[in-house]
């Protein structure tokens, strides 16, 4: 179902690296953009100088006003790739993401929540997306923040991704020889069972308009789409026509809300 949108909205985006405002969202941020609403951005482990700069451009492209930072470390997707993160080089950063504890990570979110005092707030859902233990600690600590500092009108929304993509890439991922059990640095988060527990989305929004600008903010990212998850690399080479397919919805679950909220008169 189509959700439109009313009246001017502060936003606040959660996200675990640079890029995932972009590859994962950046057509719901530019359709945000365009309906006038105010679009900020907290990146919790952005990487080094480069991928920061490379983020703050992205965030431009996509219309963002304010783009702001952890020094945290992305973690590796298995135990057996820790040596091969994509923050390798980054040693001089915080402990990795998804070894910080949800409540200390959460007061951390928590302080920028209260600077800013958004209306709305998404990040990632509960299964980290295609499976990473990053996003999912990004959604717990972001939900625990919201919970302490949302007050009763803040709305908190994951973003959600067609069940369908979700297991064709476990199951690539399976005959590539990992294991969907034990992800992570430490092999504790499970891709199985976060799907099993999770809930299906329950708003969806055109975003077709914006794929034009979620692609040249994309083009900051070439190394990160290169290493990413094979599903991604090959969509992200299609015409735009032939995107709308895949990325023309944002489908998102509605964590937290005001109670009796109507989310037919918008986000």
């Amino acid at each position: 179902m189509i959700r439109l949108y009313r009246g001017s909205l502060r936003v606040m985006m959660v996200f675990a690296h640079a890029d995932d405002e972009t590859l994962l969202a950046g057509g719901l941020i530019s359709k945000l953009v365009s309906d006038g609403h105010d679009v900020k951005v907290l990146c919790l482990a952005p990487g080094d100088e480069n991928r920061v700069g490379r983020l703050r451009g992205a965030c431009v492209d996509l219309g963002v006003t304010a783009v702001e930072t952890l020094r945290f470390s992305e973690s590796p997707m298995w135990p057996d790739d820790a040596g091969d993160s994509r923050d390798s080089t980054s040693a001089h950063l915080d402990p990795q993401l998804s070894l910080v504890p949800s409540t200390d990570l959460a007061r951390k979110i928590a302080g920028r929540i209260s600077e800013h005092a958004p209306d709305v707030v998404v990040t990632h859902s509960s299964y980290g997306d295609y499976g990473n233990s990053d996003h999912a600690v990004a959604f717990r600590a972001t939900k625990l923040a919201v919970e302490s500092v949302g007050g009763d009108a803040m709305r908190l929304y994951s973003l959600e991704w067609p069940r369908w993509v979700v297991r064709i890439n476990a199951r690539l991922m399976r005959i590539g020889g990992r294991s969907i059990r034990r992800m992570g640095p430490d092999g504790s988060f499970d891709l199985s069972l976060a799907l099993q527990s999770s809930k299906p989305p329950t708003i969806s929004i055109d975003v077709a308009s914006e794929l034009g600008a979620r692609r040249k903010a994309s083009r900051w990212y070439r190394t990160e789409i290169a290493k990413g998850p094979l599903p991604m690399r090959l969509l992200e080479r299609v015409p735009l026509i032939l995107q709308r397919s895949f990325f023309g919805k944002a489908t998102l679950r509605i964590e937290m809300a005001p109670e009796g909220f109507d989310h037919t008169t918008g986000l």
